[in-house]
């Protein structure tokens, strides 16, 4: 079983493991699509949770919200403030299970693809919903479990095996699972809209390369199977894209979700 603190302590090390400045611009239009669907304003007070670099918190401010926004990982923090620096985005260091604002403190609580790496999806979202004032309004993005980023996630357990003890990342993006989550949690209103990303590169080693080089998760499993076990993944994942040498043109969907309390 891995504990909580475990899992987080371990969360903190791999976010800080790659170059993911890189990787965050190829997922900016989920973020663009996740601000759309929320659409904060002038009025409204925004958190933005698990925030890595703060694509999603730079498009909140832009509508003239207040943001805060707020990681787990001291590099993604450092990284976000750089990155959005001038524009009054505050960043925290903070737990998405143990937000560190009181109640009511939000309009909206936004995530790009950082709540699906919350261990206890309950308290994560027990805790979203205490910052939200009534009617507040609760979005995030998830990779569905049969678009490419769930094939490739099931491609690489074999070789890394699950955390045991923890969550599928996938329920996240699972009907089902997700407006029993949010229902149970006290949210209302569920909307679920697939979306999908491109990812375009010149070949399948292209693919694995960049992400080798840019995705967090990757970096750790590459780093914890040894070169030549990470080398035998990395062949899966090019097996999955296409032949070698040609171009890798794939859409990558995912759900934008929103909910209000």
């Amino acid at each position: 079983m891995t504990e909580p603190a475990e899992f987080r302590d371990r969360m903190r090390r791999v976010w800080g493991g790659a170059d993911y400045p890189a990787l965050a611009e190829r997922l900016a239009p989920a973020a663009h699509d996740l601000v759309d669907a929320l659409a904060p304003g002038p009025a409204d007070r925004v958190l933005d949770v698990a925030a890595g670099t703060g694509s999603a918190a730079a498009l909140a401010r832009e509508r003239g919200a207040a943001v805060v926004a707020t990681d787990l990982a001291p590099r993604m923090v450092e990284l976000g403030r750089a990155a959005t620096a001038g524009t009054g985005v505050v960043w925290l260091e903070a737990d998405a299970e143990a937000l560190p604002l009181p109640d009511g403190a939000a309009e909206v609580v936004q995530s790009s693809f950082g709540l699906i790496f919350a261990p206890r999806p309950e308290v994560a979202l027990a805790e979203a919903r205490r910052v939200l004032v009534p009617g507040g309004r609760l979005g995030f993005t998830a990779w569905t479990p049969d678009g490419f980023m769930g094939r490739m996630t099931a491609a690489m357990l074999p070789h890394t095996g699950a955390p045991p003890g923890l969550p599928d990342q996938m329920d996240w993006a699972r009907p089902d699972v997700v407006r029993d989550r949010l229902t149970a949690a006290g949210f209302g209103e569920v909307t679920l809209t697939e979306r999908a990303l491109p990812w375009h590169f010149d070949s399948p080693a292209d693919m694995t390369a960049f992400f080798r080089a840019h995705s967090p998760a990757h970096a750790a499993a590459a780093a914890g199977l040894g070169e030549e076990r990470a080398a035998a993944m990395f062949a899966d994942i090019e097996a999955m894209t296409g032949p070698p040498g040609e171009p890798v043109r794939l859409d990558a969907a995912y759900l934008v979700v929103t909910a209000t309390d």
